[in-house]
């Protein structure tokens, strides 16, 4: 009998965004990293600078792909390639240019999303974005059994694929946080996801802030 093959993937959510407006900033374009946001990916990097890395999914959005490029800069030739399943949550477009204390009465659909995220035509369920989520991981998995690879993201599909995997109810999405420049480190055995552990942007060597910032991503 051949032994298991372990397998650690880790689903990445982009880095500290520079939002001097306060908005939430969904699909829309030019939200870079931060300074805060380029030290966390090279953190980053360092950290995955001593795994067999093979290669990088990532969304396209500019501050998914930045973040993917600086992670990039500190590996030995693992390719980067942009897909849409990894892409911000579909009701981020209902959100987006909103400041978070005008969503109540700017956004009130924001409500029912919170006790259900999709429920709405507009949103998507707990489901679909996990199914999306899995897509990128499963080529992984299949392409570099007992290796490694990078899937980066946005927070509502990481924390999706977290509620579904712990078997939570969808109203859970919003109470288990990936912070930006956090990760999910996924460890599989035989193809099979066994364990999920949170890696928070501290645990990864980021120094703690001063003053807690405000997160005005839904990203």
């Amino acid at each position: 009998m051949s032994p298991a093959v372990h397998t650690r993937l880790y689903l990445v959510r982009h880095c500290d965004v520079r939002n001097p407006d306060g908005v939430l900033y969904g699909h829309l374009p030019d939200f870079p990293l931060s300074e805060k946001g380029r030290r966390q990916a090279h953190i980053l990097g360092e950290h995955f600078a001593g795994a067999s890395v093979r290669r990088i999914y990532t969304s396209p959005l500019e501050r998914a792909r930045e973040t993917a490029d600086v992670i990039a800069s500190h590996l030995d030739g693992a390719p980067v390639i942009e897909t849409d399943d990894l892409i911000e949550a579909r009701f981020g477009r209902y959100l987006q240019g909103v400041r978070p204390r005008d969503v109540p009465w700017r956004r009130p659909l924001w409500f029912v999303h919170m006790a259900w995220p999709g429920l709405l035509g507009r949103d998507e369920s707990i489901g679909t974005m996990t199914a999306r989520v899995r897509r990128p991981l499963r080529r992984l998995l299949e392409d570099f059994p007992g290796e490694s690879g990078i899937c980066i993201s946005h927070g509502d599909p990481i924390q999706a694929f977290w509620v579904e995997h712990d078997r939570r109810p969808p109203f859970a999405l919003h109470r288990l946080q990936c912070a930006k420049g956090g990760l999910l480190e996924l460890d599989y055995e035989d193809g099979t996801l066994r364990t999920i552990t949170y890696r928070s942007p501290r645990s990864l060597g980021e120094p703690e802030a001063a003053s807690p910032a405000i997160d005005a991503s839904h990203a």
